[in-house]
């Protein structure tokens, strides 16, 4: 199954970008319920201790897997496959992150995701961020579709 990122034409968020290299390329994959990835953070990825993650990149992976969970739930309402013609798209509206504890680094780290609310043009996703067996942060993204053109600078 290919990832929902890698479906998603001229995506170059940091986070989760298949376009963008130098990013964290993180790959979510959609079961038509939820969502599920896995990413190891390396060592540029430590907080001020330098064996735990840094809350910031604990964020963007949640917030990340949030947004695509909310890209491939509205393609699989609509009954398409992800990526097709016209694109879908979600940005973040806001999100509220827990940090229940420490996140180790070098340890894969586990995410998964489903979306609890939804209208027309918003979404909400829980996600939740473990390692080591144990749950380090959840999440609750709160996503808006934007028009394909956002992408490129316009809708601004």
């Amino acid at each position: 199954m290919a990832a929902i990122q890698d479906q998603i034409k001229d995506n170059y968020c940091w986070g989760c970008g298949a376009d963008n290299l130098d990013g964290l390329q993180l790959k979510s994959e959609w079961d038509g319920e939820g969502a599920t990835a896995t990413w190891t953070p390396d060592p540029v990825h430590a907080a001020g201790p330098r064996h735990l993650v840094n809350g910031g990149i604990i964020a963007t992976v949640l917030d990340c897997h949030g947004v695509c969970t909310a890209i491939a739930d509205a393609y699989g309402r609509e009954g398409r496959e992800i990526g097709t013609d016209p694109e879908i798209w979600f940005a973040t509206a806001s999100m509220s992150v827990e940090y229940l504890r420490p996140t180790p680094l070098g340890a894969p780290l586990v995410l998964r995701s489903s979306v609890v609310e939804r209208d027309e043009r918003r979404m909400s996703v829980d996600c939740v961020l473990e390692a080591e067996g144990k749950e380090r942060a959840r999440a609750r993204v709160d996503a808006v579709q934007v028009p394909a053109a956002w992408k490129h600078g316009g809708g601004r």
